[in-house]
């Protein structure tokens, strides 16, 4: 579900029986038990209470409520124009969890609680509230699990593929692992794990005495033949014994297996374990996305994720066979983007003629994931009002405060490339890096666009050199962007 609701309402608490309406709806929509649409409804009701009594003391104001439900649960901004709250003061719940009303009421019964001051623009305060998890919060913790049946040398992992009956093993391997905070929601799910096995994804296990403990996944791309690997967790207890790489290797058969022409991986950039197993595995480094991930990602016993910043993740291509592609190479950007094909394997390119030349339509459109609250538009095609359309688009997304926006521009159809990077930089997109064959076997070009505060540079971690560079010529790029007239 991509729906998006809007709702601005004066701050006059007669009108919040209509917010119940609306919630109603969509927690019904959603499949939200009776439990937890009260929780949502409690939750948002008290938000909008607090901006009736403290934004708006004796005066008329407005208070505006956004409704953004996703695939496994739902994310809500209420929205005011009035008297501002110190950045910090919703950051210092929970104050005592005993008392049952104000932000300590909002903390018990959301997922994740956030305050945003807007400036002349007003101030957000954001509540997520997922579906119900069937793997329970309250099972014992990692570190208190059972010790090791065997000695570690008299250990061997059986690494096969997913069979029915893994689903549950694999969720709580999730939760483990990052408690509630994973991006991919659905692999909290044993039932969504099962229903989607082989349409969505393809998973690879690590069995030991008859317990699975480790997972592994090949995530398809709706509109290509292209596959993400990701959603790699290993039991705590079996870290440290090349498990994951084993996984690594069976996984790439799979992708074999299944006739696919590209895979990549998000490295998540707090820690260089993943960076070092993709290089291994013939992955070339192609793309750094600042701020990729929420500020509220836990890993265990990783002490930078404790930062509560936004993280960032390395894009990694292993190309399956020869990639020859003929794309109009961007100006400003050909000495790193000929680089990035140059240091994958497989890859090569020929330069076609560039042009002014346009369509007679614009093609491009934008995905916004509540979730993670980023969004990514995709330019395939401009026209004659592409810039009017692209700045309509683009203000659309910053109205929704998106943390992160990334644009991708079709390096094989668009003639006139260079004119669209220069629209885009004029409006502060800088580099991010190149991304193979990510729409319809596309080849794109990724900008990106910081529209946060809270994007972390203290916990960007590069293994490679290469990766090192690519960070160091993004900051660069940045930099030029923002002396553009």
């Amino acid at each position: 579900m991509e729906d998006t609701i809007t709702l601005k309402i004066p701050n006059d608490p007669r009108h919040i029986p209509l917010v119940k309406k609306v919630l109603k709806e969509l927690c019904g929509f959603l499949e939200f038990t009776k439990k937890e649409r009260k929780e949502i409804f409690a939750a948002t009701k008290e938000l909008i209470e607090n901006a009736i009594e403290h934004a708006y003391p004796g005066e008329r104001g407005w208070i505006e409520i956004g409704f953004f439900p996703f695939e496994h649960g739902i994310r809500i901004d209420v929205r005011d124009w009035g008297i501002p709250l110190a950045q910090d003061r919703p950051l210092q719940v929970p104050i005592d969890l005993r008392e049952e009303k104000g932000f300590n009421r909002i903390w018990n019964v959301t997922d994740h609680f956030e305050y945003k001051n807007l400036g002349k623009e007003g101030k957000k305060f954001t509540i997520i509230k997922y579906l119900g998890h069937e793997i329970h919060t309250e099972q014992t913790p990692t570190a208190q699990k059972s010790a090791l049946r065997k000695p570690r040398d008299q250990i061997h992992p059986i690494i096969r593929e997913y069979r029915p009956g893994d689903e549950e093993a694999i969720a709580r391997l999730i939760y483990q692992n990052y408690k509630h905070t994973y991006i991919k929601d659905l692999f909290y799910y044993p039932k969504q794990i099962a229903k989607f096995h082989g349409s969505k994804f393809h998973s690879i296990v690590a069995e030991a005495d008859g317990e699975i403990i480790g997972h592994f996944a090949l995530v398809k791309v709706p509109d290509s033949n292209v596959a993400e690997i990701g959603v790699v967790v290993v039991d705590p207890r079996y870290k440290g014994m090349g498990i994951m790489n084993q996984m690594f290797d069976r996984l790439l058969k799979k992708a074999e297996v299944l006739k696919l022409d590209a895979l990549f991986g998000e490295a998540i950039m707090y820690h260089p374990f993943s960076q070092k197993s993709n290089l291994r595995h013939g992955f070339c480094e192609t793309a750094l996305m600042l701020g990729k991930t929420p500020p509220n990602v836990e890993i265990e016993h990783n002490r930078l994720t404790r930062v509560k910043k936004r993280g960032s993740v390395l894009i990694g291509y292993k190309l399956l066979h020869s990639w020859e592609k003929r794309i109009y190479l961007p100006e400003i950007y050909a000495p790193k983007i000929t680089e990035c094909y140059e240091n994958c394997t497989n890859a090569s390119f020929t330069i076609l003629p560039k042009s002014k030349k346009r369509a007679k339509y614009s093609r491009f459109y934008y995905t916004f994931d509540p979730s993670s609250n980023t969004a990514t538009l995709v330019i395939n095609r401009i026209g004659p009002q592409f810039e009017h359309k692209f700045q309509m688009m683009f203000h659309t997304l910053l109205s929704k405060h998106c943390d992160m926006l990334y644009a991708q521009i079709n390096l094989e159809e668009i003639e006139a490339v260079d004119e669209v990077i220069v629209t885009l930089n004029r409006s502060g997109f800088f580099y991010s890096g190149v991304l193979f064959g990510i729409h319809r076997g596309r080849d794109y070009l990724q900008l990106q666009y910081e529209h946060s505060d809270v994007i972390g540079k203290e916990n960007i971690v590069c293994y490679s050199e290469n990766c090192k560079a690519l960070y160091t010529y993004i900051k660069e790029d940045k930099r030029r962007i923002f002396r553009v007239e």
